[in-house]
């Protein structure tokens, strides 16, 4: 059947190139990444690398207190404050290692897509330099998972009941693994699991 042709045709298992930032607010045009994880996983959703890339960049104690409230107490809670303080990473070596660890293990161009939640923020401060070719590496397309939550809450509310919990840490690792671990359920609760990979 034609339908079922276009379906083995679109199938893939390339992969996704998951990545939380955290920042000294939300404008890409005046704040800063202090943190940045990345995982890799297949499309299948399984890990590539446990490890993962973790960078905490440096920002003098002068810039970081011209952060409003929220940011604040929570990096300050966090002990992501004064591990940025404490840091001697710059951010252009920041963004080297972030491509080399992404280039080492997907060395082809546009063929992983970026993913995770509301990950347009994430996007926005990545596009500028000096991480602008980690961007560009990557398809264009984004893999939002907030975006099948939020299409859930409107059309299928039930389904957010049984969906994982989130502690809400804002630590960068953290919300990366939640972030995967709320991908799997919605594959298994909408798209019938992973029996759409084609191998």
């Amino acid at each position: 059947m034609p339908g079922s042709e276009l379906s083995h045709a679109s199938a893939t298992d390339d992969a996704l190139v998951w990545i939380d930032c955290e920042m000294t607010g939300l404008n890409p045009d005046t704040e800063e990444i202090l943190e940045i994880y990345c995982i890799l996983t297949t499309g299948n959703l399984d890990i590539i690398d446990p490890e993962g890339f973790h960078a905490v960049i440096h920002w003098p104690a002068s810039r970081l207190d011209q952060m409003d409230e929220w940011c604040t107490n929570t990096h300050g809670n966090s002990g992501l404050t004064a591990a940025v303080i404490a840091s001697d990473t710059t951010p252009a070596q920041a963004a080297e290692g972030l491509y080399r660890y992404i280039t080492k293990f997907i060395p082809k161009p546009r063929t992983a897509l970026l993913a995770g939640n509301s990950v347009h923020a994430d996007r926005a401060f990545l596009r500028k330099e000096p991480y602008g070719r980690v961007m560009e590496h990557l398809h264009y397309r984004i893999l939002d998972v907030s975006s099948i939550k939020e299409a859930a809450r409107r059309w299928s509310p039930q389904l957010l009941s049984r969906a994982p919990a989130k502690k809400g840490s804002h630590k960068a690792r953290d919300d990366i693994l939640e972030s995967i671990d709320e991908a799997r359920y919605y594959r298994e609760a909408i798209f019938g699991g992973a029996s759409g990979i084609i191998r």
